[in-house]
């Protein structure tokens, strides 16, 4: 898919998506392509700025790692001994 930047004879900028860029030359050859602010059918690509990742600015610095979380706490003490409820009568 394509995204397109487009422009009808009226100025109005809008977007639209395409399967290739002859899916987009034949839709708007046979008008299918219109503004959707004044519904011209005279729309073109606008010119567009490529996205392309800069080289002339060097790596991007590292970004510093999380600090470390607190060491765990000490374990809960554990509870204490049961005694059972019943007594022995001899």
């Amino acid at each position: 898919m394509i995204r397109y930047t487009l422009i009808c004879d009226n100025a109005h900028e809008f977007e639209s998506w395409f399967a290739s860029s002859g899916s987009f030359d034949e839709q708007a050859k046979r008008g299918f392509v219109t503004c959707p602010i004044c519904d011209s059918a005279k729309v073109e690509r606008a010119v567009m700025a490529p996205a392309v990742a800069r080289t002339d600015r060097g790596p991007r610095p590292a970004v510093p790692a999380p600090e470390a979380a607190a060491p765990p706490s000490a374990p809960a003490p554990s509870p204490a001994p049961r005694r059972s409820a019943c007594r022995a009568d001899g």
